[in-house]
């Protein structure tokens, strides 16, 4: 049995040698650097404090025999210190107990503080990693989210006053959060609903490596959509929109507004929409999209696990190498 730990910084040189021997085979677009790593004595403060005051993204590695076998990565999501994500997982070569080990003692860690859900969000080809989430680690497949690029980014003619579109402001939230949760299938909802505070705008907005617009839609004083669009490199834009049943006719209207705030900022870039398959009206979203010069790009899995539930046991294996990434590392995603 593997032995965890906390990452530290000489792991780093060893965690991005296992990667770069690896990674080829399965998604070139893989890198590891510092971002994960806390330095002492941020770390050692970091352990002490409650759950709900934990920000910072947390990383463990499995040691077995002196060599490392694999490494996770999680962070709480957001305004909501009772869900959380798991951004990165790396095994190496017949490292699939280790990474059993790794999801089991960080569910159980955070589960015992207080955490009670976590999610996990893979691209649909990683079989294997899928298996080791849900039979060795006893998340369950929840549903998917589909990414799409518009294969040609224009404006396109709008039937509806923009000033129906207003930005968003912290006193929405509560609305907002409300809606998001309303468009989720209820028997989705309970892992998957967001809370007013995870809506929220930043503090210190300017710092983040993610530059967010958000934006609603009202009529008659009432919110009847919400959506945003965020960038990491100023080049890939993503949007992702939430909107009340009735109102989901809108889409050309939401998406041209979009790019039109887009093109106030810059002049060239790549326009993605993000389709979250759990929301009622997802069919019909895709479906819009599939017909209006958008192509499908990556579909990943959306897999979570309520503490509260059992992990199941699975034989011993030996498994081909595995490493994932939170794939909205990834340009526009």
């Amino acid at each position: 049995m593997a032995k965890i730990r906390n990452l530290k910084f000489q792991d780093i040189p060893k965690l991005k040698k296992m990667i770069s021997m690896i990674s080829d085979g399965q998604n070139g677009e893989i890198t590891f650097g510092f971002r994960s790593f806390i330095p002492f004595p941020i770390n050692f403060v970091n352990n002490l404090l409650p759950l709900n005051l934990r920000k910072l993204s947390e990383s463990y590695v499995a040691i077995d025999d002196k060599q490392i076998k694999g490494m996770i990565s999680l962070k709480a999501q957001r305004g909501n210190p009772h869900s959380w994500n798991i951004c990165n997982l790396f095994l190496g070569k017949n490292s699939y107990d280790a990474g059993r080990q790794l999801v089991g003692y960080a569910t159980a860690k955070y589960g015992a503080m207080g955490a009670n859900t976590f999610t996990v969000r893979i691209d649909e080809d990683l079989d294997e990693l899928m298996e080791l989430f849900s039979k060795g680690c006893g998340f369950r497949m929840c549903s998917s989210e589909h990414l799409w690029k518009m294969d040609e980014v224009k404006l396109v003619k709008s039937n509806i006053d923009k000033g129906f579109f207003r930005p968003f402001k912290n006193s929405d939230a509560l609305e907002a959060a409300n809606l998001h949760n309303d468009c989720i299938f209820p028997h989705f909802r309970y892992s998957l609903a967001r809370k007013k505070q995870e809506f929220y705008d930043v503090i210190f907005a300017g710092l983040s490596s993610a530059s967010v617009f958000k934006y609603v839609f009202e009529e008659n004083g009432a919110i009847k959509g919400f959506f945003k669009v965020q960038t990491e490199d100023n080049l890939n834009f993503l949007l992702e929109v939430d909107l009340v049943q009735g109102y989901d006719d809108y889409y050309a209207e939401i998406i041209n507004f979009a790019i039109g705030q887009i093109l106030m900022r810059k002049k060239e870039f790549n326009f993605y929409v993000l389709n979250k398959k759990y929301q009622i009206s997802g069919a019909k979203f895709e479906e819009y999209l599939s017909k209006n010069g958008f192509s499908g790009v990556k579909n990943r899995i959306v897999m979570v696990k309520d503490y509260y539930k059992k992990i199941q046991e699975e034989q011993r294996s030996q498994k081909p190498a595995i490493v994932f990434t939170d794939i909205t590392r990834n340009p526009a995603f």
